[in-house]
């Protein structure tokens, strides 16, 4: 090997990603990833891929003691199942419970019959057949099989070792794993080691690859419709909300519904078959089932967190992007949903739309796609959401029922007296004069033909009438 080849071979190392080169700023020595693994590193640490020790330094090389630990936790991940307890700790330098798993598995291997070396970094043919192993052990060989392409001849394959040679070109047929070109030639930089952020993002790809998202709990459930990987429930309760659900959708949406129009149908069932724990609450008492989804939709009850919980279920099935946003209300805890409506965002408030205590099919719409602006006006929270700012599929704005001075209020009113109108509810958009019980006294004491009003408001600006006639 002449000098201009050992050279490109240490400049490769010090940039080769598992897919293909790291910018410069990759061996920087800091707490955060570099930016080109910025996004994988976050969607693995979201998924359980990351042992928890490997939260900084993303840099450094990993060891094949951590690496094992990765290893494990992906075969977790990608067969919903808990790995095995360990048998009989062969090694005498490693008393890890993780990777005594992996070994236990078949996953990984010690350095010698007694030796683990748990402090070594991991080379990149280590790295493939671990991962190899994973994959298989997790019931993926044939789709490895399947998805396999013709592995290029590597320049440096003579320095392959020979147990690590099929793993390679199984990953490199499957764009797991490539080499760097280097004037017409491959190179696998077999004995290179591996950084932790380029380990992390090799995991993430491959669980995106391969994964399957298995639900295990209601929360889960809430963000399955959020996967773009196949869904599978394991949870027998899960199943039990899953059915409800599409049964409640199934009643309440028809076809050539917008999403505005999906969003009201959901927004009025909730309404309409929930009621606000409230007694339990006054008297701290509240069961664990009012802040569940099931405890919603099959009992009846719930507090902010049921609500917005099985909102957010509801509207991701019927294909609505949504969140769920915790923060205050009046200063007490509470939790809404920030949902997406055409491409723009808006704040919806189920709980702040239930009358407390309950009013039987009364159903209000203050807090039905409001901005941030007309939030905080009793809301506080912080998030990293996009801004609600849009006003177009605001309930009251949507149909026509704002009013923006206090001559256009009244002229709603005489015209809905006029008709003889039973209700009416209107949305204020100006301040003044607004909430006075004796301008309502002047107003309505224009009108003869009224026998009886009644009135209510809340901090949104939305003020509802119900009259009865002479």
């Amino acid at each position: 090997m002449n000098d201009q080849t050992k050279r490109f071979i240490m400049a490769a190392a010090a940039a080769l990603l598992i897919a293909g080169s790291a910018p410069k700023d990759a061996f920087a020595q800091s707490r955060e990833p570099s930016s080109w693994a910025k996004e994988d590193v976050s969607e693995a640490w979201d998924r359980q891929l990351v042992p928890t020790q490997l939260n900084n330094q993303y840099q450094l090389t990993v060891t094949r003691e951590q690496f094992g630990e990765m290893a494990v936790q992906l075969y977790e991940v990608l067969t919903g199942r808990k790995a095995a307890a360990p048998g009989t700790n062969p090694f005498r330098d490693l008393n890890n419970y993780r990777v005594l798993q992996a070994y236990e598995l078949g996953i990984v291997q010690g350095t010698s019959r007694t030796a683990f070396s748990p402090k070594l970094g991991v080379t990149r043919e280590q790295l493939a057949s671990m991962i190899y192993n994973t994959l298989k052990k997790a019931g993926l060989a044939s789709k490895l099989q399947d998805g396999q392409t013709a592995a290029p001849a590597f320049a440096d394959s003579k320095q392959i070792s020979s147990w690590s040679q099929e793993a390679i070109r199984v990953l490199n047929g499957n764009q797991l794993m490539k080499g760097s070109a280097y004037k017409d030639r491959i190179w696998f930089l077999p004995k290179t080691t591996t950084t932790r952020e380029q380990a992390i993002v090799l995991v993430n790809r491959i669980y995106v690859k391969y994964g399957t998202y298995y639900v295990n709990s209601e929360y889960e459930l809430m963000n399955a419709a959020d996967q773009t990987l196949p869904v599978v429930i394991k949870n027998e309760r899960s199943k039990q909300i899953d059915e409800k659900a599409k049964g409640i959708l199934a009643s309440i949406l028809k076809p050539g519904m917008s999403d505005y129009d999906k969003e009201l149908a959901i927004h009025n069932f909730l309404l309409v078959h929930i009621a606000y724990d409230y007694e339990n609450y006054k008297n701290g008492t509240l069961p664990d089932d009012s802040y569940t989804i099931y405890g919603s939709l099959f009992k009846g009850i719930a507090v902010c967190q049921g609500y917005a919980y099985s909102a957010k279920l509801l509207l991701g099935m019927a294909g609505i992007e949504s969140h769920v946003v915790t923060g205050t209300a009046s200063g007490i805890v509470h939790a809404w949903n920030k949902v997406k409506i055409e491409g723009n965002y808006y704040n919806l408030d189920v709980t702040w739309d239930d009358p407390v205590p309950d009013v039987e099919g009364r159903v209000t719409y203050g807090y039905f796609n409001v901005t941030d602006e007309e939030l905080r006006r009793d809301h506080i929270w912080t998030d990293s959401l996009p801004k609600a700012a849009a006003s177009t599929f605001n309930y009251f704005q949507y149909n026509g029922l704002t009013v923006t001075s206090r001559s256009e209020f009244e002229a709603r009113v005489a015209a809905a007296i006029q008709v003889r109108d039973s209700a009416l509810t209107l949305k204020r958009l100006y301040t003044d004069g607004e909430g006075v019980e004796d301008d309502w006294r002047a107003l309505f004491s224009r009108f003869p033909e009224i026998a009886q009003y009644s009135y209510a408001t809340d901090n949104s600006g939305v003020v509802s009438f119900t009259f009865s006639y002479r």
